[in-house]
């Protein structure tokens, strides 16, 4: 850690552009979208942005497009992924013999993002920490880590492959040193990475 305060570094990361998130005609797996060509090569372009950042821990969701997003990570990091189900989207559980769409309350979504906060807590201290999620559950793991109360009606912008990075400080407020990073994708889109 560079501070001594600093307990996690928390790298919040949204997967790669998947078939749910473009307009298409091919049949797919709605509960559990594939990436598509272009989602791989954001994944290979956030692993060359993740190259030099040194990373103890990377956890993502069981979902496919959160672990082919991981997987580049791992690859280009040599540490393993390890799949965590409360890290799925909003809406959707892991049920007998696959994902399952059910109705998920903010309140349920704030429970488990509070979950995983404390489990990165617990288990993760003294860590720079990866994890791999999707854009609406990564809403509440942000105002979570932010401690920003749930009745206050803040979104963020979290495209995919976007890297935010919160830093968890002893006995201080946490630290949000910089939020839906997609510079890595300037290569590849042509993004702007002023304010838009």
């Amino acid at each position: 850690m560079r501070n001594d305060d600093v307990v996690l570094q928390l790298y919040l990361i949204r997967h790669a552009e998947s078939m749910g998130n473009i307009e298409t005609e091919e049949p797919f797996d709605v509960m559990n979208p594939p990436l598509t060509d272009h989602g791989f090569l954001q994944a290979k372009a956030l692993s060359e942005r993740m190259k030099n950042v040194k990373i103890d821990s990377i956890i993502t969701s069981p979902l496919e497009r959160a672990i082919c997003t991981a997987i580049p990570i791992s690859e280009i990091s040599g540490v393993p992924i390890a799949f965590e189900p409360l890290l799925c989207e909003k809406d959707v559980c892991i049920g007998g013999k696959g994902f399952l769409h059910y109705d998920e309350s903010d309140s349920d979504c704030e429970i488990r993002a509070e979950k995983i906060i404390k489990m990165l807590l617990e288990k993760h201290k003294g860590e720079a920490v990866a994890v791999v999620t999707h854009g609406e559950f990564l809403q509440y793991l942000l105002r979570k880590a932010m401690n920003i109360p749930s009745d206050t009606e803040v979104r963020f912008c979290v495209y995919n492959t976007s890297v935010s990075k919160i830093n968890f400080r002893e006995g201080k407020s946490n630290k949000l040193a910089f939020q839906n990073d997609i510079s890595h994708l300037v290569p590849l889109d042509g993004y702007k990475t002023e304010w838009m």
